[in-house]
């Protein structure tokens, strides 16, 4: 690998946490989903090397730097056909810097449904208010020209659901994706319970969700960050890779 600044290694660092938090949480799908973050000098982007699940993403050796061309320009191993997804949303969306393509299962089975999801516990600012569905999303997002119609079929959103597929998620911040990720397929799970209960119920009022997310609090770094939930979040990992939780590797996997 090219020789790193410290502040770029311990950013890939960090983003290689955060894939193990995604497979902690449930994310994972055996060597399919990745993680992207935009290189700090312009270059393009850093992403999740292909053939190793998140779970075994140990530190910057584990990701490819791609430009927005999807040329490989520095690290070893390949890179996931689907780079577009995070080419995309990087070239179009400045304010992003991280993002995040997984297959969850809830979140994956909510959707193929044509109903739109639906907020039954608010609980977390990171949680997406009236998430898109990109309808063409059910295939493999290879091209960037789909991957253009997903970046428009989410409009300002942090997440999307690709139909009969997966979900993206993103955010300005490494943990933003992982956290908004962790909600959404939370927020898919309850609204299935609740259909298949066959009881009677009420959500909460989408205009004042959507209040809250015009106020600012959405993604606040002192709400999500420092010793907060993403803290939490690797605090558990850390119990986790100590225990030897089976869904993480516990040395890294050869290139």
């Amino acid at each position: 690998m090219a020789e790193l600044s410290n502040s770029l290694r311990a950013d890939l660092d960090e983003l290689a946490r955060a894939c193990r938090v995604m497979e902690m949480e449930g994310q994972g799908d055996r060597v399919v989903g990745h993680m992207a973050l935009r290189d700090p000098e312009g270059r393009g982007f850093w992403m999740k090397r292909a053939g190793v699940a998140l779970g075994e993403i140990f530190d910057a050796r584990d990701f490819v730097l791609l430009d927005f061309d999807g040329r490989k320009l520095a690290g070893d191993g390949k890179s996931h056909g689907e780079w577009p997804i995070h080419s995309e949303i990087l070239r179009l969306r400045p304010e992003i810097n991280a993002t995040a393509h997984t297959h969850p299962f809830y979140a994956s089975v909510y959707s193929a449904s044509d109903e739109p999801l639906m907020t039954i516990v608010p609980r977390s600012t990171t949680q997406p208010v009236r998430p898109p569905r990109f309808e063409d999303g059910g295939d493999l997002i290879c091209t960037r020209d789909v991957a253009v119609a997903m970046v428009a079929a989410m409009a300002g959103h942090n997440a999307v659901l690709l139909r009969n597929h997966g979900i993206v998620t993103c955010g300005a911040n490494i943990e933003d994706p992982v956290l908004v990720a962790i909600a959404l397929e939370k927020m898919c799970h309850e609204a299935l319970t609740m259909n298949a209960s066959g009881l009677k119920f009420s959500c909460p009022q989408e205009d004042a969700l959507l209040k809250k997310l015009d106020s600012g609090t959405a993604l606040d770094p002192s709400i999500i960050g420092g010793k907060t939930q993403w803290a939490y979040y690797c605090r558990k990992l850390a119990r986790a890779e100590k225990s030897g939780d089976p869904r993480l590797a516990t040395e890294p996997v050869p290139i």
